[in-house]
């Protein structure tokens, strides 16, 4: 195994680090090539950028960006459509933010007691 010196000491074999880098290189995202190869993402992330990949602008584009809101319109929770497209949930929140689609009352938590501490 093979451990690049910036990392926070992860360790990786060569041929799953080359495994990585042409995935991401072939678009897939930090937190797919993560959940496969079950790592976080910024340790993905770091390993990549160790190895000379340069990280693309993290953002969705114009087609993700339709899926997310067709999604959410349709009654898709960020959290589901976000596991469609391979990313974080946050992500698509802002995507549908910057798309200025009205966002539904949170569901799951309105009447939910809160638990003393």
């Amino acid at each position: 195994m093979v451990t690049p010196i910036e990392t926070a000491g992860t360790p990786v074999a060569p041929e799953t680090l080359q495994a990585m880098v042409a995935a991401y290189e072939s678009r897939a995202s930090l937190i797919s090539i993560a959940r496969e190869h079950r790592l976080g993402k910024e340790t993905v992330r770091d390993l990549l950028v160790d190895a000379g990949v340069r990280i693309r602008r993290q953002g969705l584009d114009d087609e993700q960006v339709a899926h997310a809101v067709r999604g959410y319109e349709s009654g898709l929770t960020t959290r589901e459509i976000a596991r469609e497209l391979g990313i974080g949930h946050s992500m698509v929140w802002r995507a549908l933010k910057r798309a200025e689609v009205e966002s539904r009352p949170n569901t799951r938590r309105v009447g939910r007691k809160l638990s003393k501490q």
